[in-house]
């Protein structure tokens, strides 16, 4: 079973996300499902973003919340 969590976004965002919406029964979790797809996984992308030893590093675990180590 997949883990499910809500967020909240602004207007500006919920507007740009069904903005990319390719058909009436795409949901918002496909669309963004989608657009991060593209970007790349999240090893890459944190990889990119992190280039310097010294930075923290996000934890996401289902136990806990988001922590800097």
């Amino acid at each position: 079973m997949a883990m499910t969590k809500t967020i909240t976004v602004s207007n500006e965002v919920y507007a740009a996300i069904v903005a990319r919406r390719l058909s009436k029964d795409e949901s918002e979790n496909a669309i963004l499902s989608r657009i991060l797809v593209a970007a790349g996984n999240a090893k890459e992308v944190h990889a990119h973003a992190h280039k310097d030893e010294d930075d923290a590093h996000l934890i996401l675990d289902s136990d806990m919340d988001h922590i800097s180590e």
